[in-house]
């Protein structure tokens, strides 16, 4: 019996028994739809996670004391243990070498940009201009803060595209130059406004990472004026990116083990140290990956219940058909046409509800990325693997049923009734 014919056999007998055939792929389908369904969730969520990093410069490095006795304390420091002038300044000086871009943050707050009977909620963030690399800020009009903008502590202004369309309701060029009016806390502070920038929300699983309010950026110095009732004497971190990305760690160690050297060597409670935006992101996609991979592994045990069901209804269908197995080794059958008949038939099960489960699965992958805000379809290998695993099934728990077929003897398979 050749290949073709063994398999419309196959086929007739799955169209004899519709419903048994359909509950027999029923863990196929869920299974191989369930591990679709969350890998591809899985590839949408560091997918998000990823993109919500990717609004930092991969080479930022954020330096920052902590207490030496704890990871999360700092209740025994003091004012002086913090960031001093001297050590920004010492940081200042190492810029163009290891350092490309350093910022320090001035007093901000939350607030309203007002213009008569219209106001956007927005983050007053009281920065410095290398900012605009390490959030990567992309500008549409204008300019964004520079050196003397904070050395002078401008009244000046850079507000977003978000800003713009809510307040101004005017085209970006026209804008510049205007007076925004920032209330926060009871203060009014009036800026001049020198760029727009373009507002990108980042969402993580779905849930904004920025909050529903945009952010206007003011020189530090101002900030610090406005909302500091003293004169800043410390800073409780720096960020800064690094010239070279390829070694980002070797470098901010070389510069908190410098710090820590030349400034902190006799303080008892305090030191430097510091994280970096690659190597938080590298931890992050590691733990995705773990979390996958074994949601996924949960997922394929429906799979090997799947399989166990093809056998049982396989062994089903030897008894049922025990006669009709002894008229065909009577007519010249051997055992290896029953053991492939039977072996095919466990295959087209998985292979049909497989198919099945792919579209199951990127139906769930498709409606779980979208609910994340980051829209992923079903990758090639990952449904290449799925169908795969499902004719090794096939095989795998087709086999002993078959076996167990081609073994019967014809002239009892004959007598049985």
């Amino acid at each position: 019996m050749d290949i073709l014919e063994t398999i419309k056999l196959s086929l007739e007998g799955l169209r004899t028994n519709k419903l048994r055939s359909f509950l027999t792929m029923l863990g196929i389908i869920i299974g191989i739809g369930s591990v679709i369904g969350i890998t591809t969730i899985g590839d949408a969520l560091t997918k998000s996670v990823n993109k919500a990093f990717d609004s930092i410069a991969n080479t930022a490095v954020q330096i920052y004391v902590k207490s030496k006795s704890s990871d999360y304390d700092n209740s025994e420091l003091s004012e002086g243990d913090f960031l001093t002038e001297n050590i920004i300044n010492y940081l200042e000086a190492q810029k163009g070498r290891k350092i490309d871009e350093l910022i320090y943050y001035g007093a901000g707050g939350n607030g309203f940009v007002k213009e008569e009977r219209n106001k956007e909620q927005v983050s007053i963030s009281a920065t410095s201009p290398g900012e605009k690399s390490i959030s990567k800020v992309k500008m549409l009009a204008g300019r964004f803060l520079n050196e003397e903008d904070v050395k002078k502590g401008k009244s000046v202004v850079v507000i977003s595209d978000k800003v713009l369309e809510k307040v101004y309701k005017t085209s970006a060029p026209e804008v510049l130059g205007r007076e925004a009016k920032i209330e926060s806390n009871g203060k009014l502070i009036v800026a001049m406004i020198i760029g727009v920038y373009k507002y990108e929300e980042i969402s993580v699983m779905g849930q904004s990472f920025n909050g529903s309010s945009s952010t206007v950026y003011i020189p530090r110095t101002t900030g610090d004026r406005e909302f500091l009732t003293e004169p800043r004497t410390v800073y409780y971190d720096v960020t800064m990116t690094l010239k070279n990305p390829d070694t980002i760690e070797e470098d901010a160690k070389s510069i908190v083990d410098d710090l820590n050297a030349k400034f902190y060597a006799n303080n008892p409670r305090a030191e430097v140290k510091y994280y970096s935006a690659k190597s938080e992101i590298s931890q992050v996609n590691n733990a995705m990956s773990s979390i996958q991979i074994a949601i996924g592994a949960i997922a394929a045990i429906s799979l090997l219940v799947g399989g166990i069901g093809v056998m049982n209804i396989l062994l089903v269908s030897v008894t049922e058909r025990t006669r009709e197995i002894g008229i065909r080794k009577a007519l010249g059958a051997t055992r290896g046409d029953i053991r492939k008949q039977f072996i095919i038939e466990s295959i087209i099960i998985c292979i049909i509800g497989g198919i099945f489960g792919i579209i199951l699965g990127s139906i769930i992958g498709f409606v779980g990325s979208n609910l994340l805000k980051a829209r992923t379809f079903p990758s090639i290998g990952s449904i290449v693997v799925a169908v795969g695993f499902s004719m090794l099934i096939g095989i795998f728990f087709g086999y002993y049923p078959a076996n167990k077929a081609a073994k019967l003897d014809p002239i009892e398979a004959l007598r049985y009734e």
